[in-house]
């Protein structure tokens, strides 16, 4: 079971019908799963048809981004920068190349 925590300032910048969403970004050449995680918000209408439920009914992921993402404690929290909403997670940089090649992430 998922353990995403999403801070207060993260739940109050999500708009009516906005959902967090993990996206997945391949990085490698040979295998679709090398990669790194995105979070940003998404209109539940606009969620990609294969998106997964991450505990919450306010956060999805990726299908690739859930596999590595479904044990992990998470924490999303939301910094406002100038206009805009920049969503955060307490994820290493590079959790999602960690995660792929087998190496654990310290402290999870």
């Amino acid at each position: 079971m998922s353990r995403i925590t999403l801070t207060r300032a993260a739940r109050e910048a999500l708009r009516d019908e906005e959902v967090v969403f993990f996206d997945w970004h391949v990085t490698g050449l040979c295998c679709a799963d090398a990669g790194e995680f995105s979070v940003r918000p998404l209109r539940r209408s606009r969620l990609p048809r294969q998106a997964r439920r991450l505990g919450t009914d306010l956060v999805y992921a990726h299908p690739t981004a859930w596999v590595h993402l479904a044990e992990l404690p998470v924490t999303i929290d939301c910094r406002p920068l100038w206009r805009w909403r920049h969503f955060t997670t307490d994820l290493p940089p590079d959790a999602g190349l960690r995660c792929c090649l087998g190496r654990p992430i310290p402290g999870r």
